[in-house]
């Protein structure tokens, strides 16, 4: 995956990562947090959100649930949780399973759904849920997903799945920083530093092997060390950790 995609320091984004990751730093409630998130996200043409953690010892009960924020109608949640959707909600469901963001349209091309599953996907339709994003996180033994859907349909959730994936996760890092009980830092070495500021250059591992000169299989074990010391799955949680922990700078 290249990270170039999200245009992580790209100066011509209207609200620049970077800049994001700056003003959710500096945010002091999950409130703060989750508006700067629907902006960040809002430019994009996602105006419905949902911000849910279905499981993470390391925050207190209240906040492992469905919808811990949310911007979707109201109508639509009461009747979630009234008429018990997250039992049949294949969304949910992949976000369980899932390591990466998923469009619902994918989700539906590529997962054998019931009828009863489609009906509800039309149902959230109706709702005014279109062009729907599953945003599945996995960091420090917590799970947590973020739902972005659109009031006005619209084409394009899959060329920037790599930059709301991004956004969704500094939100989650963010919100374990304020009502987690904090944890020791990973200490990152030289290499790995180095490494990582070209990961988040957009750089492959057959790249960095080249400008380091190193072997490739090297690079990848240096990935591997990285991973495990951020606990990251993929290597944007990896550059998004790193960022937040100042092991990396924009």
């Amino acid at each position: 995956m290249n990270i170039d995609r999200i245009a992580m320091f790209d100066r011509t984004q209207r609200y620049l990562f970077e800049d994001f990751i700056r003003d959710t730093q500096a945010a002091r409630t999950g409130e703060a947090l989750f508006a700067l998130l629907q902006r960040g996200v809002g430019q994009y043409g996602y105006d419905r959100l949902i911000f849910s953690i279905p499981n993470d010892p390391d925050l207190s009960a209240e906040y492992n649930r469905h919808g811990v924020f949310h911007v979707y109608p109201e109508d639509w949640q009461k009747d979630y949780v009234d008429k018990n959707y997250g039992l049949i909600d294949p969304v949910m469901h992949a976000g369980a399973t899932h390591t990466a963001a998923f469009t619902w349209r994918a989700l539906e091309e590529t997962t054998p759904l019931t009828g009863q599953q489609i009906r509800f996907m039309r149902m959230a339709e109706e709702a005014g849920l279109n062009s729907g994003i599953g945003v599945p996180i996995r960091i420090h033994n917590g799970l947590a997903g973020v739902g972005l859907a659109s009031t006005i349909a619209h084409d394009g959730g899959d060329i920037h799945l790599d930059l709301l994936s991004a956004l969704c996760t500094q939100t989650y890092l963010t919100f374990k920083r304020l009502y987690a009980r904090p944890a020791a830092t990973p200490r990152l070495s030289l290499k790995e530093t180095e490494i990582l500021t070209w990961v988040a250059a957009g750089k492959t591992d057959e790249d960095i092997a080249t400008i380091l000169g190193i072997s490739r299989n090297t690079v990848d074990t240096h990935m591997r060390h990285i991973f495990r010391k951020l606990d990251a799955t993929n290597r944007v949680t990896a550059v998004v950790t790193g960022l937040t922990q100042g092991h990396i700078h924009p």
